[in-house]
């Protein structure tokens, strides 16, 4: 199965499409020239087969905006790593609280899984639908 690549941007609460590419080099081309209406954005790559796969975090020297991540390529994770991860970073649970706190997730901050709640099925709600 083939998949969609869309540069989401977390510059708006919550996160919107940018732009639809065929290929995660065109996508990380796209940011890199910069895409009109979203300059000065927050922007990263979904990839999407059926529904989204996995997000992929462009190097902070090719975006404008967003956490300052030190990795030189796209940096991809899985869906539901990130899944977790947001549930964990709004858990009540101060095991859970302290576990965040220590971990390193530079390019994965809580605004960001905040503002993809809704592609990571993430959003109040989501659970008690039929």
């Amino acid at each position: 199965m083939s998949s969609t690549y869309y540069i989401l941007c977390l510059s708006h609460d919550p996160a919107t499409t940018a732009r639809e590419y065929g290929s995660p080099e065109e996508a990380a081309s796209a940011i890199k020239a910069g895409i009109e209406a979203h300059t000065g954005c927050d922007l990263l790559i979904e990839r999407v087969s059926g529904g989204p796969v996995e997000y992929g975090c462009p190097p902070r020297d090719t975006r404008a905006a967003g956490p300052h991540c030190y990795h030189r390529d796209i940096e991809w994770v899985d869906t539901e790593w990130l899944q977790l991860l947001g549930r964990a970073h709004v858990s009540p649970d101060p095991g859970m609280q302290e576990a965040v706190q220590r971990g390193h997730f530079r390019c994965w901050t809580r605004d960001r899984l905040h503002r993809l709640r809704h592609s990571l099925g993430n959003a109040e709600g989501l659970e008690e639908r039929p």
